[in-house]
């Protein structure tokens, strides 16, 4: 393998950096409520609604005490909901109330710009290799997190 490597500190920067140009791009389009992690979770609950806090913790990749305040302040400004879960009473399934659908509109026109910023000047050959590489990346750091 090779000694000096810089994929850890180019993924972190790339990570800093597209925040703030998808946070950017929000603003532009009026969605600033769904900036950072608030955003994750209502994109998540987009893909699934009705889950438990363990789920989104493994669809957003947050912590489950971080997630657990950004859900009470979604919460508090009316974008989900918790509800009993009648299978697991100990456990709350998480919703949308629909207040989000505003957003859905641009959002679309939001991953679209953003994608077309992200991957400029990329080969779709290369889209693919890259996203399949990342997913790795991902699935290593997610096991040794374990």
């Amino acid at each position: 393998m090779i000694e000096k490597t810089r994929g850890g500190t180019l993924l972190s920067q790339t990570n800093q950096v597209s925040s703030r140009v998808w946070n950017a791009l929000l603003r532009r389009y009026g969605m600033e409520e769904l900036e950072g992690a608030r955003g994750r979770v209502i994109y998540a609950l987009w893909t699934e609604d009705g889950v438990p806090i363990k789920v989104l913790t493994e669809k957003t990749s947050l912590d489950k005490s971080t997630l657990t305040g950004i859900l009470s302040r979604l919460e508090r400004d009316g974008y989900i909901s918790r509800k009993s879960n009648p299978s697991d009473k100990r456990n709350s399934l998480i919703y949308l109330t629909g207040k989000e659908k505003d957003f859905l509109s641009n959002t679309e026109t939001i991953s679209k710009e953003m994608n077309e910023i992200f991957y400029k000047g990329f080969t779709d050959e290369e889209i693919l290799l890259f996203d399949n590489m990342l997913e790795r990346i991902l699935i290593n750091l997610k096991m040794a997190e374990r």
